[in-house]
């Protein structure tokens, strides 16, 4: 696969980052007490639900992992070439 200058602009920490913020779990229930999900602790500590592709992992973090590792391969091809 070749890839032309402009074709991805994204660092990994975006893209980690930008996981985080499309699969934010909200309120989760951790350590007793309901809070808003700041922290990865709180994101393995969330059950998944279902998304629209019908995919289930058994904790939000593992969902936000998968996608990780979909787009890295992309990322590393990127940088090689640059």
């Amino acid at each position: 696969m070749r890839i032309a200058e402009g074709d991805h602009k994204y660092h990994v920490n975006g893209i980690l980052g930008h996981l985080c913020r499309l699969h934010f779990p909200g309120l989760v229930e951790f350590g007793g007490t309901e809070e808003p999900a700041y922290t990865w602790d709180h994101y393995i500590a969330f059950p998944d639900l279902p998304d629209r592709d019908g995919r289930v992992f058994a904790k939000k973090a593992e969902q936000v992992t998968a996608e990780l590792w979909v787009n890295l391969p992309h990322y590393i091809a990127f940088i090689g070439h640059s």
